[in-house]
């Protein structure tokens, strides 16, 4: 059934809430992290495409602080993470060293 035009929804509304910095964010991690134990390989996938993407984010809004080799060892650490979240039957503890690492590092700044 189509909606005549004047009962269709527009463009979702604009978030007044400004955004957090990447560090800001770190708490969300250890409890996603928990969900992976839990987690089928599908939903493993995603909980791990969601936390590459926030590590990614904080990384990325963190790395003119650090030093060129911390720099290189977070983004290392990401694309290892990235490759096992790609594998067939991904490792939900390799995956969760990589992530706590990098919150480690980005915390202590």
């Amino acid at each position: 059934m189509l909606l005549p035009a004047t009962l269709r929804q527009g463009p979702p509304p604009i978030s007044h809430v400004p955004f957090l910095p990447g560090h800001a964010r770190l708490d969300v991690i250890q409890p996603m992290l928990g969900d992976l134990d839990t987690a089928t390989t599908g939903g493993r996938r995603y909980v791990m495409g969601k936390l590459l993407a926030q590590l990614d984010d904080a990384v990325s809004a963190a790395q003119h602080i650090f030093p060129d080799v911390q720099r290189r060892a977070l983004r290392s650490t990401l694309a290892v993470m990235a490759r096992e979240s790609e594998r067939m039957l991904p490792d939900a503890d390799a995956f969760a060293r990589g992530a706590r690492t990098i919150t480690a590092m980005l915390s202590a700044v």
